[in-house]
């Protein structure tokens, strides 16, 4: 079949056996191109990869049997699965010239074809070049480190993007106190910081990160008030109004 394809053709259906071709073309299925393996449907040589190249959608409509779904599934990994779908072998799904000479509605068949790939199942082939982007970007990717907590980069190696980390303790512990100066330490380096404070109000909670920030009993200097709440100000930090109970919603 591979004359009948033309430079254009962006969508293709892959078939295990020549009469299935013609089939799918007195069908009309859709128009969409169509090829046979010259091998039969259990075998795709490596030299007849260059061909298919061109298409952005192939569907993979081997035959009815086991051996040719498994064929298949192989095929698409070959084929790279994100452009691939599959036609599940069954009784209302057999081969494409079976399909017409049952009178089967061969664009509809087409149309139910599987995604080789599922969007939330990846292999090490999809992961393989990010996992040596971790390996030799070690430093990077373990996150912004605190100035103030050596021994806290020790632990948890630095601060990284799209991670949750819970502080417990008793009241009156430390835990705002200290989670203030860890988020201090990493707004200073530049790191967008948004607080979400439901027990401590907004303003009680800037005055412990302005004198935090500071270094300094402020209320015994307020003339230098101005220029630390200046410099404060420039920081990434932000609030949110919610406090007390909210409303789910």
């Amino acid at each position: 079949g591979l004359p009948l394809i033309g430079r254009r053709d962006t969508e293709l259906v892959l078939t295990g056996w020549e009469l299935d071709g013609p089939a799918l073309h007195t069908a009309k299925a859709t128009g969409v191109a169509s090829l046979a393996l010259p091998r039969g449907a259990t075998c795709l040589p490596p030299a007849l990869l260059p061909y298919l190249e061109q298409f952005k959608r192939i569907t993979l409509w081997l035959g009815e049997d086991l051996r040719s779904w498994e064929a298949a599934k192989l095929f698409a990994r070959k084929l790279s699965l994100k452009r691939c779908s599959l036609v599940r072998p069954g009784d209302l799904q057999p081969r494409p010239l079976a399909a017409l000479n049952q009178g089967l509605n061969l664009t509809k068949i087409l149309r139910a074809a599987l995604p080789a790939s599922h969007k939330s199942i990846v292999s090490f082939r999809q992961l393989r070049e990010e996992v040596f982007g971790e390996l030799v970007n070690t430093e990077q990717v373990a996150g912004v480190k605190w100035a103030r907590f050596p021994e806290l980069n020790k632990l948890l190696k630095g601060h990284r993007r799209g991670e949750l980390t819970v502080f417990t303790g008793p009241t009156g512990s430390g835990k705002t106190t200290f989670i203030s100066e860890y988020a201090l330490d990493l707004c200073m380096q530049g790191v967008c910081t948004l607080w979400g404070s439901f027990e401590i109000n907004n303003v009680r909670l800037a005055k412990i990160m302005l004198t935090q920030f500071a270094a300094q009993r402020l209320e015994d200097q307020l003339e230098l008030y101005d220029e630390w709440a200046d410099r404060f100000e420039d920081l990434p930090l932000y609030f949110m109004t919610f406090h007390g109970q909210q409303n789910i919603k």
